[in-house]
């Protein structure tokens, strides 16, 4: 899954170790992809499902943990769609197909070689050079036939890419930028070594150009080394900075950052979840309310602004965690911001929640269950005021959905029948 220096892969040689953080990206993506496919095979009428699922930093597929053998990303990824044909027809009477094709790359000819030695062994050995390219290569050299073959073969260009670089320059930006702009239906998942990076221009300002394209400029280096002393804070800052860099330049219309710590390298690493969809950004989220305590999200939990925050300066306060106190917090903040928030963003007097949602996505941790529960309680209290898209004012008491619409509690309701 990872490139890293000492994790080496080859035919015949011991496996390398498997590292907790690299667990734990492992449960992230196979748990998201189990919500992905339950989310997208919902329409109980669909026949088929075409997929491409790309990990583009493969490794050899295989690690070692004491006695016991573990599966890296490329068999996580095979084996989550297994999973997934058996479970989404469980209850089906018509078979849903789930046809999925995988291209595993690495730079590495070792590492590849050791990959196909272990399918060629494994029960996925019929798809190998069928439904599983193998491919060795730079990442950013593959990716245009990548993608060409994707729109060759799937119409919506549904794909899954896990880019689990080691470092932070093997995913150039324009790579994502290619994946968003061409495809309909891509999501990836991205890690990036931020504190690797904050690190090496502690000290070091020169070689930057291979690193504008992350925002980094010589007034962010200075910036940086001037606040490098406050570890929390100035690291927080420049983080944040980088993060809201990529986010703008990725093509993404959703980019949801996290943090993760690595024992081993004692540092953090950044794992975004990149999307074209909001209702996508929102299954992410549920994933790491349910991974609580192993990953962390930069500034405040309820409505942020990547890059600089004010805040950050009065709070010093860096990282949320997705834990129950981190949600009764998150709820309480909702409730004083988002009715300025709603107000500012209506349009004669009205706005849609789905469009709320897509404004406010890359901005909070909250799930949208969340964000309706304030909703709710704020029309309860008759700040705001809530309408069924097909007409008709709904009870303080009815669950919001996404179709609905607030409307300012001064408007004069256009509908008078309640639900």
């Amino acid at each position: 899954m990872s490139k890293k220096q000492n994790f080496k892969w080859k035919i015949g040689a011991p496996l390398p170790g498997i590292e907790a953080h690299t667990e734990r990206k492992l449960e992230v993506i196979e748990q998201y992809l189990d919500v992905y496919f339950d989310t997208v095979t919902a329409n109980r009428r669909m026949e088929t499902l075409r997929i491409t699922i790309v990990d583009g930093f493969c490794g050899g597929g295989l690690y070692q943990k004491g006695r016991e053998t573990r599966y890296g990303s490329p068999f996580a990824l095979l084996n989550a769609v297994e999973k997934a044909k058996i479970r989404v027809n469980a209850e089906r009477r018509k078979p849903l197909e789930i046809v999925a094709h995988f291209y595993f790359s690495d730079a590495n000819s070792l590492h590849m070689a050791a990959l196909r030695d272990e399918l060629s062994k494994s029960k996925f050995s019929e798809q190998l050079d069928e439904s599983i390219i193998l491919q060795t290569g730079e990442f950013e050299n593959l990716l245009p036939k990548v993608i060409a073959d994707i729109k060759r073969r799937q119409r919506q260009g549904r794909s899954f890419f896990v880019l689990d670089q080691w470092g932070y320059v093997d995913v150039p930006v324009n790579c994502l930028q290619q994946i968003f702009s061409s495809l309909d239906k891509p999501e990836a998942i991205l890690t990036f070594s931020i504190d690797a990076l904050l690190n090496y221009l502690r000290t070091d300002g020169s070689g930057l150009e291979g690193l504008r394209q992350f925002g980094i400029s010589e007034e962010f280096v200075s910036t940086w080394q001037s606040l490098k002393d406050d570890e929390q804070f100035g690291r927080a800052t420049a983080q944040r900075t980088i993060m809201e860099n990529l986010r703008r330049n990725s093509g993404a219309h959703f980019f949801t950052p996290f943090m993760m710590y690595s024992k081993t390298d004692k540092r953090w690493m950044l794992l975004a979840h990149l999307s074209k969809h909001q209702a996508a950004r929102d299954k992410m989220l549920s994933v790491h309310w349910d991974k609580q305590n192993h990953f962390r999200h930069i500034g405040k939990g309820s409505l942020f602004e990547l890059g600089f925050d004010h805040r950050l300066i009065e709070s010093k306060d860096s990282l949320f965690s997705f834990r129950e106190d981190d949600e009764i917090t998150l709820l309480g903040e909702l409730e004083n911001e988002l009715p300025t928030r709603v107000m500012d963003n209506m349009t004669e007097d009205i706005l849609a929640v789905e469009q709320l949602l897509s404004q406010i996505g890359n901005l909070t941790a909250a799930q949208n269950d969340m964000i309706f529960k304030v909703l709710q309680k704020l029309a309860s209290e008759g700040e705001i005021e809530v309408e069924k898209k097909a007409g008709g004012r709904k009870k303080a008491s009815t669950k919001i959905e996404v179709s609905d619409i607030l409307v300012r509690p001064s408007q004069r309701m256009l509908f008078t029948n309640f639900s």
